[in-house]
């Protein structure tokens, strides 16, 4: 059931696509030429090959592989949220015990990689604040707890400044309570979101 859950999307995916594809073809054929489109940059091309590969060969040594191969060529191109999906499907399908930690950090780290708008969506920051939280209390002892930290303690000092922001824009309208709800200390010394000039135009 599984097998057919995790098909669905990549089917929905594939028939988006005008990517004429060769089938029929062996497990490791297809496992070469999905590398050969991520390095020729045809993200599209890789995941209609990993299509046919799940599809012709369900049982083969490489959708392993390419899973992974797959995630990190997204990744690479911050195709976000296709990167996260071939993780999720990699972690559920074949990460060992010792794996699980390196895969949920991953996850934390296309969350925070993915947040590009400084002082928008606080939704996404105070999510991003409690899976590090969630994180460093399933596993204390993980490797990859330095870098969950720096991500953490990045995305609170996001939410000091948006705070911030946010309270300041209350008392323009007068509205004191609101505005004392959200204020906050900024550290010394701290530097704000850096912000392209452009995007600027669309903040308070």
């Amino acid at each position: 059931m599984r097998k057919v859950l995790f098909l669905i999307p990549l089917i929905f995916l594939a028939c988006n696509k005008e990517i004429n594809t060769p089938r029929n073809l062996q497990a490791i054929t297809y496992h070469k030429k999905i590398i050969k489109a991520i390095r020729n940059e045809n993200l599209d091309e890789a995941d209609d090959l990993f299509l046919s590969l799940q599809a012709e060969h369900p049982s083969s040594i490489y959708i392993k592989q390419d899973l992974l191969i797959l995630f990190l060529g997204h990744l690479n191109y911050q195709d976000f949220k296709l990167a996260k999906y071939y993780l999720n499907e990699y972690e559920k399908r074949f990460a060992s015990k010792t794996e699980i930690p390196w895969c949920e950090y991953q996850k934390i780290k296309i969350d925070f990689l993915s947040y590009q708008n400084a002082y928008t969506n606080q939704k996404k920051i105070l999510d991003i604040i409690k899976e590090c939280k969630e994180y460093k209390l399933s596993y204390p002892d993980s490797q990859f707890l330095p870098e969950v930290n720096t991500i953490y303690m990045k995305t609170l000092l996001t939410k000091l400044y948006l705070d911030d922001k946010i309270s300041k824009l209350y008392k323009k309208e007068d509205k004191i309570k609101a505005a004392k709800k959200y204020e906050v200390k900024i550290p010394k010394n701290s530097k704000p979101p850096v912000i392209p000039w452009y995007k600027k135009l669309f903040y308070w």
